[in-house]
């Protein structure tokens, strides 16, 4: 039986940048790009800009203060684009990439302009995974940042079960939740190679949460946090109904 997973990776690395990864699979009726802004808007000719540079033309979805401006669309993106129609306002830009296809895989993104000077908000990069039943599935969580020997990585999911802990070069499993008991494995090495990355064996539907990845110095302080989406869905004919991964 094979399963397909689809993650929704937001890194916050600062108040007006993110980096995103998205993982679905072809099969999916219609899957989000996410963009939050949580900056001020131009007076004047606001445009919203979502682009892959490896297309021609590069522009995939454009949105201005008086609506969507398709003209210069990429054909192939054609009637598969929309986003929130009040996105100027909201300060939500996510794009929705409806029936999303394998030669949608790529890097996108999200800019925003006054006609003069532009901003780039967002880089997500849009890709499938496709597991069989029985293996694992890696939520993936880097960083670039030097962590001390000492410090604390702790995965939990959305009801605030605790999923894993690992401190001091070894796995914590006094209060993992009985759920993930067993079932759950990071890298030994991580604080050389700043992967943070958590190993779920025997995935199965009743697993599709969200989990956030949060390292914490030894004081305490929360030095990253990363929140990861994971969707689960399989049946014995290895046939996939519609999914969609979404933020917020």
């Amino acid at each position: 039986m094979k399963m397909f997973v689809v993650f929704v990776i937001l890194l916050h690395v600062s108040q007006h940048a993110l980096a995103v990864e998205v993982e679905g699979n072809a099969e999916a009726e219609s899957v989000q790009l996410p963009c939050q802004y949580s900056g001020f808007i131009p007076d004047d000719n606001p445009t919203v800009t979502w682009t892959r540079n490896n297309l021609d033309p590069t522009t995939v979805h454009l949105r201005r203060e008086e609506g969507d401006d398709l003209k210069g669309q990429n054909r192939r993106y054609s009637g598969r684009t929309s986003m929130r129609p009040d996105a100027l306002d909201s300060l939500d830009f996510s794009l929705t990439l409806r029936k999303p296809q394998l030669t949608d895989s790529g890097k996108y993104s999200c800019t925003l302009s006054d006609g003069r000077e532009e901003r780039q908000l967002t880089t997500v990069q849009l890709y499938r995974e496709e597991v069989d039943s029985g293996e694992f599935v890696q939520l993936p969580c880097k960083t670039t940042l030097h962590l001390a020997e000492d410090a604390k990585v702790e995965w939990m999911d959305s009801g605030d079960h605790r999923v894993h802990v690992f401190q001091n070069g070894l796995d914590q499993p006094v209060g993992q939740s009985q759920d993930y008991r067993g079932r759950t494995e990071m890298y030994a090495n991580l604080v050389k190679t700043g992967d943070l990355s958590l190993f779920l064996d025997r995935p199965t539907e009743k697993d599709t949460n969200i989990y956030t990845c949060s390292v914490y110095s030894r004081e305490g302080n929360i030095l990253l946090m990363k929140q990861v989406k994971l969707y689960v869905r399989g049946s014995e004919s290895g046939e996939v109904g519609p999914q969609e991964a979404t933020v917020g």
